[in-house]
């Protein structure tokens, strides 16, 4: 079955953590991972794509948010795959390492 062995990384919003969205989950057979509250570790976005595109952005100014939408749009269609590959297999490394300081701050 294509769903077999699936790990579910997501925040603990509210939508998330409801008790129908983890029985539809659980129906599943899924395994749903802790997540730490307000926890950047666990966030590809904050510790992969965020930093990348904050070094390319830097320096640059921007007349009005049209201009960095259009800067933004345009530098995410430009990575390649593996770039959000790397991202999403960093999690891994990274979860592992929060899991082992007990959700506390991982640095680089």
């Amino acid at each position: 079955m294509l769903t077999d062995g699936i790990l579910l990384l997501h925040d603990n919003a509210r939508p998330h953590t409801a008790a129908q969205t983890r029985a539809l989950l659980a129906s599943f057979g899924w395994e749903v991972l802790d997540h730490h509250p307000y926890s950047p570790d666990l966030a590809t976005s904050d510790f992969h794509l965020f930093c990348h595109l904050k070094h390319h952005l830097g320096g640059n100014h921007y007349n009005d948010d049209e201009r960095v939408k259009t800067a933004v749009t345009s530098w995410l269609l430009e990575q390649a795959t593996s770039f959000y590959e790397e991202g999403i297999q960093n999690l891994v490394v990274r979860y592992d390492k929060c899991l082992n300081k007990l959700g506390s701050f991982v640095e680089k």
